[in-house]
């Protein structure tokens, strides 16, 4: 029985430290979320280069 009771006072402290935490508004996580995007897409398109231009050295040298 110790052992069940444990997992409530787990689950309990879990619960107090969610009522802590500072959600992000919608517009913040709308804004965050296409910067993420904006910024994986733009390193996307840099290795993409750089593998393509890797790609052109080796194919001359191959």
């Amino acid at each position: 029985m110790p052992r069940f009771s444990r997992l409530g006072n787990y689950f309990r402290e879990i619960i107090s430290e969610l009522k802590k935490v500072v959600w992000p508004t919608r517009a913040e996580t709308r804004r965050l979320t296409l910067m993420v995007l904006a910024i994986s897409g733009t390193v996307g398109l840099i290795l993409g280069a750089i593998d393509l231009g890797f790609t052109h050295i080796v194919n001359l040298f191959w």
